[in-house]
């Protein structure tokens, strides 16, 4: 996750676009790479130039769902039992 975050952060300084993809089928994908076996795409990086960036993430200009507040992702100790 830091690469991937080095690289977008650098494709923005550079004027680059980045985006990630992860609606995809993961065989068809791993059958087109010639993945070896074992390996699972998890997402694909777009990068390239781009007119302009968006104000938002795309996903919130779109109305996709909110972020959930952090209370209800983080445990303590074991799954379920939140503070």
């Amino acid at each position: 996750s830091c690469a991937i975050q080095n690289l977008w952060l650098a494709s923005r300084a550079e004027g680059l676009g980045m985006g990630w993809v992860s609606l995809f089928e993961p065989q068809a994908l791993a059958d087109l790479l010639r993945l070896p076996a074992g390996a699972k795409p998890l997402a694909v990086l777009c990068l390239g130039p781009v007119k302009e960036f968006y104000p938002a993430p795309m996903l919130v200009l779109e109305g996709w769902a909110q972020a959930r507040p952090l209370h209800e992702l983080l445990y303590e100790n074991y799954w379920g039992v939140s503070q």
